[in-house]
């Protein structure tokens, strides 16, 4: 029942979520609340049923004042967002959620992730929630255990995700005191992918547009030894335009501002980015950068160009070696100028036959000379394609494009040449983790050397860095292939978390209360199942050469039917919807409608347009492309595609097929390591500081599965010692009861004592409860550990400090004691020289009595009172 005064969170329509609020009258059935501190034009009352008022929760008074959210007497979300926000306003910005770390993203710089701050803190085990804390316990586990650990981090764009792994890697660095090449590499290669993987985006000005896996191998002294990194899913399409409000790859940037003129020369880039008067346009003459944003809030240019090259010496690029990276770079952006229209031998067909516009030609013929490629051959192969029928070479067909082909062709070449580039970085990269690093040579088509660290070895600590779950007013391919990772990363979050939690308490024999916590197995099924999916649907249409339309219907018919596809299961289904239309709908474009479904993710809605996606996924080029860069003069260049034009791409597998494989491998990798879990909010949408918005934190909570955490460890045992442990940490409080000790079953010990500490609590008074700890399931022993609510732990502490408490008074009584009787012996002595100094001078005996006054004199310099 409700009473005057009592305070509540009361769910709000504003950007706080949930408002303190404080019954002011009680009428019957009805509960006036008053809303407390009320922000401007928000209501300060609303009225409830009494029904309606239970419901909700009771202020507990304890938001803000923990660092673990499993410690609050309230764990709701309401109180767990106050905690969040209370700790956010000091800039407390790390807070543990039992075993998770969660990190909000205060867009500004704070104390508690200086550099200064984390060299204090050190390695001991009880230490504030921070991301150093968590490397310190994977570094700890991976010397004392010898297995293999994984720090997986996770949260939506902007959320801070590529910040943290900086600290994490930093921190680890230290932790190891590693140095050397290696450590160097290792710090910078994460700087260097960004420059290359990271863009602007609507929702996050340096947004990480692949994901990585870093795993660094340590040597017998625990220092870094070796490095590897695995990159996934570089968002290709991004290398050929971004959309508004948004921008292409920072390098591209950095390049255009901060290129010396010597640079600017060799890669021409002053041949077309100027203007009438000489001055530069920069990333505005190139049509692959020129169509989003020009400048990113935050990002410095000119700096990101210095970090680039430095962070390339120190892989091993010599200034020669770089330029030769950044030529491809340049040749990407000119391949981006190369119109084309219709040329006159092709009238006779409606659509024309491209060629490369008048206006273009020197971009084309730039493009070629960076590439080292024959102008006449780039040109043959962007216009026109050979066909080879079944027949063999002898058959050999050769078809004009349209224009609209001969765009995509360069497109192609363009991601195609990006993407090779990025893969070669990371092998490059790879080499100089490797130990004794040779010299670098980007032209050089030598086997990469093998790192040291063999595939079996265990004495690793990986991190993973991955794309957030994304939803946009527009998703594509890349949105789906990113939310598909998401959901496989939540399964194995919860997996790991709350589902193996429960099979230790069935291993230990501990009943427990069933939890109800987020399960995505419908959306994995839908997305990957083994017998009909939506990725073996597009792989299917990709290879009869079907069309978007012709994918998006089979969905329809296998999913969104009422009755579905027999291959589909009625969980997939039921995640599956078409998009519903009506007359508060936004109007929509008819030629893409068609093309639009919608999935239930495991963090809310997201409706998809299938535009392009069967291009997209096929991922292979037409086998003429990788002859034609396979034939660069450019020995870089060329290596990158040698294998492939040597290989059938018709057969090459698809980019969706790939991405799932490397996902699996990725899963079983994780699988065998101990993993530490971060998770990284962002809590506003503007990326302003000092603004926490209830709305959108509470979203990513319950998204990332954080209140089912909470849940999990407050209802069911959150506290846990071995039988070992157990007895090492309260037998002090049973000195009094050797018999409980006799017997040589452990397990029997520990319910001894848990018995006992309960007879402490009822004869102290303490609050105990009616019933046995043990009947009541509030303590349970199991087959090797003793597990504990966290109110009867509270209460197993109290005799525990009672004893500490008399253990330290009696420890000072004996250190008062000695400094007592030292000063005592002293006194002694001194009243003793004293008095043969009176003697002496009583007497007259000068020599006496100065024999007796250095005698008193070295009494007092000697005088030392023993430290206790």
């Amino acid at each position: 029942m409700a009473s005057v005064g009592q305070c509540v969170w009361l769910p709000v329509d504003d950007d706080e979520a949930y408002a303190l609020a404080r019954v002011k009258a009680v009428q019957g059935d009805s509960v006036l609340l008053e809303r407390v501190k009320p922000p401007r034009g928000a209501k300060k009352e609303e009225t409830l049923l009494q029904k309606a008022f239970e419901a909700l929760s009771v202020v507990s008074g304890s938001e803000g004042e923990t660092c673990d959210l499993v410690q609050l007497e309230d764990v709701s979300f309401a109180a767990m967002l106050s905690a969040l926000r209370a700790r956010s306003q000091r800039d407390e910005i790390f807070t543990s959620v039992g075993p998770v770390l969660v990190v909000v993203n205060p867009y500004k710089p704070v104390a508690c992730c200086s550099p200064d701050l984390i060299r204090k803190m050190g390695a001991g085990e009880s230490m504030p929630p921070h991301t150093h804390s968590i490397v310190a316990t994977a570094y700890r586990n991976l010397l004392d255990e010898g297995g293999a650990q994984s720090v997986l981090v996770s949260g939506e764009s902007g959320a801070g995700k590529t910040e943290s792994i900086k600290l994490c890697m930093t921190s680890l660095a230290q932790l190891s005191r590693s140095s050397g090449k290696i450590t160097a590499a290792a710090l910078e290669s994460s700087l260097l992918l960004e420059a290359f993987g990271n863009a602007m985006t609507v929702r996050n000005h340096n947004s990480s547009r692949f994901g990585k896996w870093c795993a660094l191998h340590f040597d017998a002294n625990g220092q870094i030894c070796s490095g590897l990194i695995r990159s996934y899913l570089l968002e290709q399409s991004r290398v050929v335009g971004a959309a508004v409000g948004e921008r292409n790859y920072h390098v591209f940037y950095y390049m255009l501002a901060a290129a010396s003129p010597e640079q600017r020369k060799r890669l021409r880039l002053d041949t077309q980015g100027t203007q009438a008067d000489g001055e530069s346009t920069g990333a505005a003459a190139y049509n692959y950068t020129s169509k989003g944003e020009l400048e990113a809030p935050g990002i410095d240019d000119i700096a990101g160009w210095a970090g680039v090259s430095e962070q390339l010496r120190v892989i091993g690029y010599s200034e020669e070696d770089q330029l030769s990276i950044f030529a491809l770079l340049a040749a990407v952006l000119a391949l981006g100028n190369v119109e084309f229209d219709a040329s006159e031998e092709g009238a006779e067909d409606e659509r024309g036959h491209g060629q490369i516009a008048a206006s273009s030609r020197s971009a084309a013929e730039i493009a070629a000379d960076l590439l080292e490629i024959d102008a006449k051959q780039l040109e043959a192969k962007l216009t026109t394609r050979v066909l080879v029928p079944a027949g063999g070479r002898a058959s050999m067909y050769t078809i004009p494009l349209t224009p609209d082909q001969c765009r995509d062709t360069r497109d192609a070449i363009a991601r195609a040449v990006y993407t090779s580039l990025f893969d070669k970085l990371i092998a490059d990269i790879n080499t100089s983790l490797a130990g004794d690093t040779p010299k670098l040579t980007p032209k050089s088509k030598q086997p990469l050397k093998r790192s040291r660290a063999e595939p079996d070895d265990e004495r690793f600590i990986g991190f993973l860095d991955i794309f957030g779950f994304e939803n946009f007013a527009f998703n594509s391919y890349e949105q789906l292939c990113i939310n598909f990772t998401n959901e496989k990363l939540q399964s194995h979050f919860m997996d790991a978390l709350i589902r193996r939690q429960e099979e230790e308490w069935r291993r230990e024999g501990v009943a427990s209360t069933h939890v109800v916590f987020p399960d995505n197995a419908a959306q994995l099924e839908l997305l990957d199942g083994a017998t009909l999916c939506v990725f073996a649907l597009l792989d299917e249409e990709c290879a009869i050469s079907g069309t978007d339309d012709g994918f998006v219907s089979k969905m329809h018919n296998a999913f969104a039917n009422p009755n579905p596809s027999a291959n589909a299961t009625a969980s997939a289904s039921a995640v599956y919807s078409k998009p519903v239309r009506g007359r508060n709908r936004a109007a929509v474009d008819a030629a893409t409608d068609k093309l639009r479904f919608t999935i239930s993710h495991y963090a809310g809605d997201v409706e998809y347009t299938a535009l392009h996606w069967l291009e997209k996924n096929r991922g292979g080029l037409h086998q003429d492309l990788p002859r034609l860069l396979a034939s660069s003069r450019h020995s870089g260049l060329a290596a990158m595609f040698e294998a492939r034009a040597a290989s059938d791409e018709s057969k090459r597998a698809t980019v969706g097929a790939a991405y799932r494989q490397s996902l699996r491998a990725l899963s079983a990798t994780m699988s065998r390591t101990n993993q530490h879990y971060i998770r990284c909010i962002k809590p506003n949408e503007e990326q302003e500081p000092d603004s926490f918005n209830g709305v959108v934190v509470e979203r990513q909570m319950r998204c990332t599965g954080l209140g089912a955490v909470v849940e999990i460890q407050r209802s069911g045992y959150p506290v846990s010692f071995t039988h070992g442990a157990f007895v090492r940490r309260y037998k002090v409080v049973a000195f009094d009861r050797p018999q409980l000790f006799e017997s040589d079953d452990e397990r029997e010990i520990c319910v001894g004592l848990v018995k006992y500490l309960q007879e402490l609590q009822k004869g102290s008074g303490g609050e105990a409860g009616k019933g046995s700890w043990l009947d009541l399931m509030l303590a349970q022993v199991g087959l090797t550990k003793v597990f504990l609510r966290a109110e009867v732990y509270r209460q197993m502490e109290i005799p525990r400090q009672g004893v500490a408490r008399r253990a330290a008074v009696c420890v000072q009584r004996l250190c008062r004691g000695v400094r007592v009787r030292a000063s005592m012996r002293q006194l002694v002595r001194h009243q003793t020289a004293a008095a043969a100094v009176r003697a002496a001078l009583k007497d007259k005996a000068l020599p006496e009595a100065e024999a007796a006054i250095l005698a008193l004199k070295a009494v007092w310099e000697g005088y030392h009172v023993p430290e206790p």
